[in-house]
């Protein structure tokens, strides 16, 4: 029996996308798609974001920290745990990441995401994992 945490989708480079709000959510669907990209998601929540892991794992991520009330931190561990390679895209400030090792010390991509520079930043994860 196949393990889908251990196999990354075959074909073009999976990113997972994981941000609660719809139209921002499909803008970077969008991008990514536009870009070759095969798009796991959008997650709207850390529950969803986990569901979407289980059944595949992406050779990338781009993570909202703040979906809602919750924090994306379990998403970004996870992923950490898979050895799958993550930005974040959020305006918060550092000093409201330092708390979470695993976020403060990942590429903010900020908000709004510039499209360009998050497909640039995919692409520089993937070549360097």
């Amino acid at each position: 029996m196949r393990d889908p945490k251990r196999e990354k989708p075959q074909g073009r480079t999976a990113v997972l996308v994981v941000e609660d709000e719809f139209f921002i959510a499909d803008d970077l669907r969008r991008v990514l798609v536009d870009a070759g990209f095969e798009v796991l998601g959008p997650a709207s929540s850390v529950q969803d974001a986990l569901d979407l892991l289980e059944a595949a794992r992406p050779h990338a991520a781009v993570l909202d920290v703040h979906l809602g009330r919750e924090n994306v931190t379990p998403v970004a561990l996870e992923l950490a745990k898979l050895n799958v390679p993550f930005v974040i895209a959020t305006a918060s400030p550092a000093q409201e990441l330092a708390p979470f090792p695993i976020l403060a010390n990942a590429v903010n991509l900020g908000k709004p995401t510039d499209g360009s520079q998050m497909i640039d930043a995919i692409r520089k994860l993937v070549a360097t994992s």
